[in-house]
C-alpha cells in the first residue's frame, strides 16, 4: 500500500542518518543491492504509484494504435489507487467508429511512458492480471524512419489454458533500420525475419516456462540493457540474455493489456468471455550509469 512505501522509506531515511529527497534515493536494482556498479536513478521513468491518480509528466494513455482486436484501448481502464498501477479489461458496447477493425465487445488499457531514452536497468515489481487478455511490459519507438521494439515480457493469467500463465515470453523486433533495407537487417543484426501484423519484422526471443504462475502473486522482473548486451531478470535471477548491436534507438516504456487472438485469445472469440483481475504494478524503477 501507499502508507506501507512510504513508512519503509522514513525508515530507510533514519538509518542512514540523513534526509532523502525521495523513495528513488533509497532503492537500487535488486541484482545490485548495494550498487556496486555505481548506477544513477534515472527519475523519468521511476514511478512508485503513491498518487491517487497518474503522474501525466511521466505517462500517456494516448497509445497511437487502437489496440488488439477485439479489444479496444480505452483510456479509463488506466487507474493508480492503493500504491499500485491497475489495468484492467472490460465488456463493452462500442460504437461503430469503435467497432472498426474488427473491435468489440471489449476494451483493454495501454500506458506509454513521455520519456525516451536508451541503456540502463529497469525495473518493476507486478502481477499479471488473471484472465486470457495479456500483461506486459515492454518498450518501443517508431519515429518513421527507426522502429524498435524490446518485449521483457509478455504474458497472461490463470483463465488461460495449457502452460500460458507460467511462460516468460521475451523478444526483440527490429520493424526499421533507418537506412537500411529490410533485407539486409537480418544479416547485419542477427535476427529472423517472420511476418506479424500484416508486415515484416526482424526477431529474437524465447518463451520460457516459470515455476509460478504471472497472476498468481507480485514478482520481480529486471531489464539490463547495454549496447551490446541485453538481460532479464526475474526476481534476482537471470532468465534470459541476447548479444545485440542493432537495439540503441532511444525508446518508450510501455505497460499495456491485449487480446491477442490465436495465442492467449481464443481465434473467435464471443462476447462475454471472462476478464479476471488486473495487471498491477507495485513500482517501476530505472537507473544509468555514469556516462
Amino acid at each position: 500500500s501507499t502508507q506501507c512505501k512510504m513508512m519503509a522509506w522514513l525508515l530507510a531515511a533514519s538509518l542512514c542518518g540523513s534526509a532523502v529527497g525521495s523513495p528513488l534515493e533509497t532503492h537500487w536494482p535488486s541484482t545490485d543491492p548495494t550498487n556496486r556498479a555505481g548506477w544513477v536513478p534515472y527519475p523519468p521513468m521511476t514511478d512508485e504509484f503513491t498518487e491517487d491518480q497518474l503522474n501525466e509528466s511521466k505517462w500517456t494513455t494516448n497509445a497511437q494504435w487502437k489496440g488488439r482486436a477485439p479489444g479496444l484501448f480505452d483510456p479509463a481502464n488506466v487507474m493508480v489507487g492503493n500504491g499500485t498501477l491497475q489495468m484492467v479489461a472490460r465488456h463493452a458496447t462500442l460504437n461503430s467508429s469503435q467497432a472498426a477493425g474488427g473491435f468489440g465487445n471489449y476494451t483493454t488499457s495501454a500506458l506509454h511512458s513521455t520519456d525516451k531514452t536508451d541503456f540502463g536497468y529497469f525495473e518493476v515489481r507486478s502481477r499479471s492480471g488473471s484472465g486470457m487478455v495479456s500483461s506486459s511490459w515492454w518498450f518501443h519507438d517508431n519515429n518513421g524512419t527507426e522502429w524498435t521494439e524490446i518485449d521483457v515480457f509478455e504474458s497472461t493469467g490463470t483463465m488461460a489454458s495449457g502452460t500460458f500463465p507460467r511462460q516468460l515470453n521475451t523478444h526483440t523486433h527490429i520493424f526499421k533500420r533507418e537506412g537500411e533495407p529490410p533485407a539486409t537487417i537480418e544479416a547485419e543484426c542477427g535476427c529472423k525475419i517472420r511476418p506479424q501484423d500484416n508486415q515484416s519484422v526482424c526477431t529474437v526471443g524465447k518463451s520460457q516456462i516459470l515455476p509460478f504462475n504471472m497472476s498468481d502473486d507480485f514478482h520481480v522482473f529486471g531489464l539490463e540493457w547495454d549496447p551490446i548486451t541485453i538481460n532479464v531478470y526475474i526476481d534476482g535471477k537471470l532468465w534470459y540474455t541476447q548479444s545485440h548491436h542493432c537495439m540503441t534507438q532511444p525508446i518508450g516504456m510501455d505497460f499495456d493489456r491485449e487480446t491477442m487472438p490465436g495465442w492467449f485469445w481464443p481465434e473467435n472469440s464471443p462476447a462475454g468471455l471472462p476478464l479476471g483481475s488486473a495487471f498491477e504494478v507495485d513500482y517501476v524503477r530505472a537507473w544509468k550509469l555514469p556516462k
